[in-house]
């Protein structure tokens, strides 16, 4: 009898793959033997516009390695090139500043189609680590994106002492296939109760924080 596996974030039957994360973050080259789950065709499929836009602005950024700015050659100039409308959005507010001595610009971030995606990849990578759908939303944070009011003015954010926590958590490295583009690592205190740290192209990095629910806190 053949067993038939549920979708990584629903209980959809799996009827196709999807990569952890998104095989469009891996530039030609680095796509061998990339990490996928079941999913359904709706969660295979429907995010796809915000994947492509937080791939691009990820790639973007100044952290970033040699195998990113070869992919933002290669492929999201070519993204910008199909979508007027997508390279508009994305640097409409674009402002040159020099940070750590480097001339660079800045521009605003959509976090809610950030937080979509690495909450489809927190998904995924849960799944594929124990085997189960996760059965709530993961807190979304990364100290790779800075406020305005503290890259124009020098003032934390609200977040610096949350930041400072996470690091001090004792991450188990996990084995990925293509560590140049993405690895990660992960705490879990027990099943319900799971941080992972994402670092993509070795620079820009996102935690991902289980998130209780809300009958579930004291």
């Amino acid at each position: 009898m053949k067993t038939t596996l549920k979708c990584y974030k629903c209980d959809a039957e799996g009827v196709t793959k999807e990569h952890a994360p998104p095989d469009s973050f891996f530039p030609k080259g680095y796509r061998d033997n990339l990490v996928t789950v079941p999913s359904c065709h709706d969660h295979n499929t429907k995010n796809s516009k915000d994947v492509e836009y937080v791939r691009n602005v990820i790639v973007t950024h100044i952290s970033t390695n040699e195998a990113a700015r070869e992919h933002f050659q290669n492929k999201v100039i070519r993204s910008f090139e199909n979508s007027s409308k997508l390279f508009n959005r994305t640097f409409k507010n674009v402002r040159l500043i020099t940070l750590n001595g480097e001339e660079t610009g800045v521009f605003n971030f959509d976090l809610p189609r950030f937080k979509l995606v690495m909450n489809a990849i927190a998904h995924a990578i849960f799944y594929k680590d124990f085997g189960k759908t996760y059965p709530r939303d993961w807190g979304i944070i990364s100290s790779s994106l800075l406020s305005s009011s503290t890259l124009y003015e020098g003032i934390p954010d609200n977040w610096e002492e949350y930041r400072n926590q996470l690091n001090q958590i004792q991450y188990t490295e996990m084995a990925t296939p293509q560590p140049e583009i993405f690895r990660y690592g992960v705490k879990k205190w027990s099943d319900e109760e799971v941080i992972y740290r994402f670092l993509f192209y070795e620079g820009f990095m996102v935690e991902a924080l289980a998130l209780l629910h809300p009958d579930d806190q004291a």
